[in-house]
């Protein structure tokens, strides 16, 4: 006999977009798993912390009691957007503008010098449906911004979140995205 096991939020994924959506929202998430507090050793880095899932994944992993580092490109738009989640002191905002690879090597640096251990790291800032441009660093904006830059900043943070994982809570690397990419296939003999 084969038993197929079932998530709790199946039922509340049945009726998306409109009435009746009643999927749970992160603190949810984190209150049913009762992390709240637990994870008060950990410390958590989340980009893209200006709006939408950025602010709500800061809201739910401040709400487990971790160190919170959040950045965004707009740290005023971040500050308006994150209100109350800011109070505190295990939550750290930084500036961190995708576009610039020598921005991604500020934050690194900075973000070192407050912390020597990194459980978590969600990648979640992105970009889409702008203009064509370059990045400083001579990129499309969406390949340099959505791909290359969270490529090098997780390369840059990995031996830290290497050295923090442990048994009993491995490090984890989640990477955020969407399926807008299937609106412009790649075109890998330009990738500009």
């Amino acid at each position: 006999m084969t038993t197929v096991a079932t998530s709790r939020y199946a039922e509340a994924h049945a009726k998306q977009h409109g009435p009746g959506d009643e999927r749970p929202t992160a603190l949810q998430i984190v209150k049913d798993e009762q992390r709240e507090g637990n994870m008060a050793d950990k410390v958590v880095f989340i980009t893209g912390c200006s709006s939408g899932l950025g602010v709500e994944t800061a809201r739910a992993m401040k709400a487990t009691g971790a160190t919170v580092f959040v950045t965004a490109r707009n740290l005023e738009k971040a500050k308006e957007a994150l209100g109350d989640i800011l109070s505190g002191d295990r939550i750290h905002l930084f500036k961190l503008d995708l576009e610039s690879f020598d921005s991604v090597r500020s934050c690194v640096n900075e973000f070192k010098s407050m912390s020597n251990s990194l459980n978590i790291i969600i990648e979640n800032a992105g970009i889409r449906h702008v203009p064509f441009g370059r990045t400083s660093d001579g990129f499309e904006k969406h390949w340099g911004t959505n791909h290359l830059s969270h490529f090098l900043l997780l390369e840059l943070l990995r031996p830290m979140l290497l050295a923090s994982s442990a048994p009993e809570f491995c490090s984890r690397a989640i990477i955020v995205s969407s399926t807008a990419h299937r609106n412009a296939p790649m075109d890998f003999s330009d990738l500009n």
